[in-house]
């Protein structure tokens, strides 16, 4: 049973005819009459009584006919509502983000993305990239910002640049040179953050490179205890500099400079499913992360 049944049931049995009825819906009245003919199927028994003055309810049909009233008012109200919504930028929104990007990178985003569309309804799935990449392979969340990572059903597309940034605390002995090896970053306590992450990654390929090993590691869940541990002297660390902004500002961390090292980006990606048309939120969301690369 279909709205365009229903609509058809509730017009004739309110004029008792199929012509006017048929000319509304832009049906010829045989198209009509099979519409009314599948519903009568489809309940189980006659809605209608027919003869040539027109037609009459049966009494299965008047008993049915407030529950079809009440059922297309119910289609009508839902579909102008998903048509407001999306008039207006609203709906539903799940976000998938890792632990680094959901921390410093989305907060920002999300509530430039509220005060832009006051109606979307938000939330956020956390994982690290490659579970988040599996949450919108499953339809789970309709966008993520993630590293690079591809799949052949995702669209991914590069919107970020993080830069990672060596740093230690502003008493550090380190702090005074500005520019170090990475001879010395070795002989130095190392400050580790979730070793999953593409940071880590970056980190240890350094070391392995050179064939070096940190004197020691501190292994922290997060960049924000990695951070903290730096600030406090403990150890030196590459962090995404999004996450240590308010250090080097306020001069409790020092950026320092890694000799014969080039800059050291993570690209951040938008992905989302490649046969699934994005939703309005999504769309919304998807052009707000594409301001971030110009």
């Amino acid at each position: 049973m279909d709205s365009g049944q229903l609509e058809a049931f509730v017009r004739v049995a309110r004029t008792g005819n199929l012509g006017p009825v048929a000319a509304e819906l832009f049906l010829t009245q045989p198209a009509l009459t099979a519409r009314l003919q599948r519903l009568e199927r489809e309940v189980g028994g006659p809605l209608f009584l027919r003869s040539r003055r027109g037609m009459r309810l049966t009494a299965a049909g008047r008993a049915f006919l407030p529950y079809a009233e009440r059922t297309l008012e119910t289609f009508v109200e839902g579909a102008r509502l998903v048509g407001d919504l999306t008039a207006a930028g609203g709906g539903a929104l799940t976000i998938g983000a890792p632990p680094a990007i959901s921390t410093y990178l989305l907060p920002a985003l999300l509530r430039e993305l509220e005060s832009e569309n006051p109606l979307i309804e938000l939330s956020v799935r956390g994982g690290h990239s490659d579970e988040v990449l599996d949450m919108v392979v499953r339809d789970e969340v309709q966008i993520a910002l993630i590293r690079e990572l591809s799949h052949p059903e995702l669209v991914t597309e590069r919107v970020f640049e993080d830069e990672l940034v060596l740093v230690c605390a502003r008493e550090h002995r380190l702090a005074q040179r500005g520019t170090v090896t990475i001879e010395q970053v070795a002989g130095e306590r190392f400050v580790l953050f979730d070793r999953r992450s593409s940071f880590a990654d970056i980190a240890l390929t350094l070391f392995q490179r050179a064939r070096l090993q940190p004197r020691a590691f501190l292994e922290m869940d997060n960049s924000e205890a990695a951070a903290q541990m730096v600030a406090e002297g403990l150890g030196i660390s590459l962090l995404p500099r999004t996450a240590i902004s308010w250090g080097l500002e306020d001069g409790t961390l020092v950026e320092l400079h890694l000799l014969n090292t080039p800059q050291m980006r993570r690209p951040v990606a938008a992905v989302y499913r490649r046969d699934t048309p994005l939703s309005a939120p999504a769309d919304a969301f998807l052009a707000l992360a594409r301001r971030l690369a110009n």
